[in-house]
């Protein structure tokens, strides 16, 4: 893995909602991430989401939404609670009525140790995007902000995405298609550089 880079918060767009995340873990043991979704700008009526049921490099469906629990809907500028429902197993959608700030709360039960999946202890916390993240339909070129909230200050978040500049533990991905290729690694690691072919690469090691 390469040091990430900087890059700068996108500039918003009059037309264009703004996608951005917050992962927490506050209780490791527990096994389950706290996510938050920010949508702003949204200027329609209703607000479908969908989970992923496929992941990169594996070609079989996956029933990432059967961990998601305590999902919420609300809104910052209408100040108010949505109504929100489920319409297939993958599928939430929002009454967003005439509000354009969309906050989506959630928490996903993260206790299976592979590269497809989640995994949280008082270890270390590790996500795939795809098992984490929903979509919104029509958007996935969108970019998307993902900041990370750990447990304890000796923590530190490791992807591939590259960092925001002048914003802690906060990182930017391009599309969706990026964010879920590129899984997030949370806990107290150590870090190798080293060089091949007169490039500089970095690894980072985490003891489980």
């Amino acid at each position: 893995m390469t040091k990430a880079t900087l890059v700068q918060p996108p500039q918003s767009s009059s037309t264009l909602p703004v996608i951005s995340y917050e992962v927490a873990m506050s209780q490791p043991t527990s096994h389950l991430f706290e996510v938050t979704l920010w949508v702003k700008n949204w200027q329609s009526s209703t607000l479908d989401l969908k989970m992923p049921v496929w992941t990169p490099g594996s070609y079989l469906v996956r029933e990432y939404a059967r961990h998601v629990q305590d999902f919420v809907a609300k809104s910052s500028d209408c100040k108010q609670k949505l109504k929100s429902r489920k319409i297939a197993k993958n599928y939430w959608q929002i009454e967003t009525e005439n509000c354009s700030e969309i906050q989506i709360s959630y928490r996903v039960f993260a206790n299976e140790l592979t590269v497809r999946t989640n995994h949280l202890d008082a270890t270390h916390g590790y996500f795939n995007g795809a098992a984490l993240f929903f979509f919104i339909p029509g958007l996935e070129k969108q970019p998307i902000e993902v900041a990370i909230v750990p447990p304890k200050k000796d923590w530190k978040a490791i992807t591939s995405l590259p960092v925001v500049s002048g914003k802690n533990n906060t990182f930017q991905a391009q599309d969706f298609d990026t964010l879920v290729d590129s899984p997030f690694e949370i806990g107290i690691h150590r870090l190798y550089d080293f060089e091949v072919l007169g490039k500089p690469q970095s690894v980072w090691w985490i003891a489980l």
